[in-house]
């Protein structure tokens, strides 16, 4: 699984790759029908795509670095959870995030959330999760802890009010269609959207940005590198 991811993200970079040089590009490379139906839409300028081929580098990077690093990773433990025996998992307003692994059972949830890997947020219910599929975003039970082997919850460092916005807001989104490709490196599109961009919507609605590196796409390890948020729970 984690070669495919790799060499998914791989692929998109190489058509960035390919188009560097010139002044102006309507794609018309022959690859899957969702990089196609992207690179079908989007014109973009050299700059424009030698940043986006940076940025796949560069989230690659991170997730290699994470991965490497993960019994190392600074976590400021909420010991409630750690104490609680419940599936579910995070207080609301908490980011989920997934990390890829062999003997995930829910191939799904991580494939059609993200490339690198997957989140949602805690509902007001915390038995619940805001969450997004290839059905579209739902109001989800909340079974991360079961779910998935090796999970982060990470807790954004803002008052309650934007937590409660945030979840309402996105309640609002609920049956949103999913599309990758559509607006991968377009983050603020979002008539459609892939599960970071979800999570990242509703709390920039409420006016927080916890895009830690402000690239063209938010992927769900860029709250790691965000100064506003804390792991506060890590499990495999």
């Amino acid at each position: 699984m984690k070669k495919k991811v790799i060499s998914s993200l791989l692929c998109s970079a190489l058509i960035f790759a390919n188009v560097l040089g010139t002044n102006a590009y309507a794609f018309e490379t022959k690859v899957d029908p969702g990089i196609q139906s992207y690179t079908n839409t989007i014109k973009t300028t050299a700059s424009e795509a030698e940043s986006i081929y940076k940025e796949i580098i560069d989230t690659l990077s991170f997730q290699t670095y994470i991965e490497k690093n993960w019994d190392k990773l600074s976590v400021e433990k909420d010991m409630d959870l750690y104490n609680s025996t419940e599936k579910s998992v995070g207080k609301p307003g908490d980011i989920l995030i997934t990390v890829f692994d062999k003997t995930n059972t829910d191939i799904n949830a991580i494939t059609m959330g993200s490339l690198t890997t997957h989140s949602a947020f805690v509902d007001s219910d915390p038995t619940k999760v805001l969450e997004l599929f290839q059905d579209g975003i739902g109001n989800r039970d909340n079974d991360w802890r079961t779910r998935y082997k090796k999970i982060l919850v990470v807790r954004p460092k803002v008052d309650a009010k934007i937590i409660a916005d945030a979840i309402a807001y996105g309640h609002t989104r609920v049956g949103t269609p999913f599309s990758y490709f559509t607006n991968m490196f377009q983050k603020t599109k979002t008539d459609k959207y892939y599960c970071s961009q979800y999570v990242w919507d509703c709390y920039m609605k409420s006016g927080v940005d916890l895009d830690g590196n402000g690239g063209k796409a938010v992927f769900p390890y860029d709250f790691l590198r965000s100064d506003k948020v804390s792991i506060v729970y890590k499990q495999g």
